[in-house]
């Protein structure tokens, strides 16, 4: 039997958006990212991606429909998970961006301290991967979007939940973190070494995601690791 309970009944809308080109992460420290450059590291690169669904058990009753391009097209209620490669550089740098944006110039020392080494700590033993929900529709489905990784926990999570790379080699959920205050959101640990050797390569095509959330839907998303050189190096 399905885990999945009807008020959960989501329908996939989209996977993934176009990654931008050119790179603009490439071509300036990532301090002088702006705030729409360091979201689009977040939202739409080859490190932070976003997987759509859309609420289809309201769609006739809450929807309208709208003309657009001379297409008749429904306006349905969406959540969205934003899939990150935490434990990636780029994607810890634009976090750093976007705090220190929040700021307005008023950056204490400490706090500048605490960015800087989000941004540029090591991760040798873990590939983490973050996920956040959001609703753009207020009421129970934006308070059933923010309450669904908070019900989450390790054990319902680590035989559904999973990193694959090229021939279909795995490795399991280590670790599932509730989200924080921080607003990062929640994390999924995973190991960086197996076997004694690092479970991503630079052959191994893509990095792929999934989770079957329990009592929720299931996300997965598709990193092309052969876009996710960074100053170099392979970040992940």
């Amino acid at each position: 039997m399905s885990r999945r309970p009807l008020a959960f009944a989501f329908t996939l809308l989209t996977l993934t958006f176009a990654v931008s080109a050119p790179a603009q992460w490439q071509k300036k420290p990532y301090k002088d990212w702006s705030e729409k450059e360091a979201l689009n590291v977040l939202n739409n690169s080859p490190w932070g991606q976003t997987q759509v669904y859309t609420d289809t058990s309201h769609m006739f009753d809450e929807g309208r429909a709208v003309v657009s391009n001379q297409k008749r097209e429904i306006e349905v209620p969406e959540v969205r998970f934003r899939i990150r490669l935490f434990s990636s550089k780029p994607v810890r740098q634009a976090t750093s961006r976007l705090i220190e944006l929040m700021q307005k110039g008023q950056l204490s020392k400490q706090l500048a301290a605490q960015l800087d080494g989000l941004a540029n700590a090591e991760f040798p033993d873990y590939i983490i991967v973050t996920v956040t929900t959001e609703a753009d529709k207020a009421g129970s489905l934006m308070g059933l979007a923010a309450s669904l990784l908070d019900r989450q926990t390790t054990v319902s999570l680590k035989n559904n939940t999973y990193l694959s790379v090229k021939g279909g080699k795995r490795v399991y959920l280590a670790e599932y973190q509730a989200p924080r205050k921080d607003g990062l959101g929640a994390r999924f640990v995973f190991p960086r070494m197996v076997d004694g050797k690092p479970f991503v390569t630079a052959d191994s095509d893509e990095i792929f995601f999934f989770s079957e959330l329990d009592n929720g839907p299931e996300l997965s998303m598709r990193f092309k690791v052969k876009d996710m050189m960074f100053d170099g190096k392979l970040e992940y």
